[in-house]
């Protein structure tokens, strides 16, 4: 699909060039109109039309591809969000299981630093 987007893409810059160069110099519109025949009004015009539907054509393919690669990006990304979601639910139940089969023995777990049993006085200098 990438592929596909990108010759669109070049495809449309390389007709947006072409039909720049016609619309702003004349020599190239009227050289252009003579490759095909002797120079015209009318073939100019229909040259003219030619290149509108073109760009109708073009710039359509192009909005097509780029929905279309969004629209296969955003389903991408949704289904790692449920994959990321899944593991997070897998990881709490890991969790609440491994702390609900280790209870202490007494059922009360102490805290993690040391107190000593007795306490000391404090000690003035």
């Amino acid at each position: 699909m990438l592929f596909l987007k990108r010759i669109v893409t070049v495809l449309a810059l390389l007709y947006l060039l072409f039909a720049l160069l016609i619309l702003f110099f004349p020599f190239v519109r009227s050289s252009t109109v003579g490759i095909f025949s002797v120079y015209s009004l009318p073939m100019e015009i229909n040259m003219l039309l030619g290149f509108t539907w073109a760009s109708v054509i073009i710039m359509g393919l192009l909005l097509l591809f780029e929905n279309l690669d969004s629209g296969l990006l955003r389903r991408n990304v949704a289904k790692q969000e449920q994959r990321i979601n899944e593991l997070k639910a897998q990881l709490f139940d890991a969790t609440k299981s491994a702390s609900q089969t280790a209870p202490t023995a007494t059922g009360y777990s102490a805290p993690a630093y040391n107190t000593p049993s007795t306490p000391t006085p404090p000690t003035t200098y």
